[in-house]
């Protein structure tokens, strides 16, 4: 069954993307639209992959979409932090925002896994913002774990360019 949309949260995955690249003091919401987003970031991985008959660039997509997983989970612990609200990621059938079962990222070529690459490592200093703006150690340390992996994604899709 999938999740509804916490109210307030942007209607689509692109809005939901906008938003938080926006977000400079995250509130709950924000973290729980974040935990979606990254949710998702699994399966758009998962889904660019298979454009792709590079066995080792699938395997560095999937690493990364694992990744994005984790940082769902981690962002639902942060919610906990902050709120004392239990929230949990949900899996690609139950993600509002996969109801139209989600693209890929980009096509797999070497520019576009650049392309994305940058987005990865901005993604660092976006956790750091958040870690700074928040009053909760444990939600800070969550993000700046998150903001770490993305850099490590970004390298990765480089990896994987550098493959192709």
């Amino acid at each position: 069954m999938t999740m509804p949309l916490p109210q307030g949260a942007p209607a689509t995955l692109r809005d939901a993307f906008a938003h938080i690249g926006a977000v400079t003091a995250p509130t709950v919401l924000d973290v729980k639209v974040l935990a979606l987003t990254e949710a998702a970031a699994m399966t758009l991985y998962y889904k660019t992959a298979e454009g792709t008959d590079n066995a080792a660039v699938r395997d560095l997509l999937h690493a990364n979409g694992r990744e994005e997983f984790l940082h769902a989970q981690r962002a639902a612990l942060a919610v906990k932090a902050i709120s004392g609200e239990d929230f949990f990621p949900p899996l690609a059938e139950d993600n509002p925002y996969l109801q139209d079962g989600g693209a890929p990222f980009a096509p797999v070529t070497a520019e576009a896994l650049k392309g994305l690459a940058q987005g990865e490592f901005g993604g660092e200093a976006l956790y750091e913002k958040w870690a700074v703006a928040t009053d909760n150690a444990e939600a800070a340390r969550l993000f700046r774990l998150n903001g770490k992996e993305e850099t490590d994604h970004g390298n990765r899709l480089l990896q994987a360019a550098a493959l192709l």
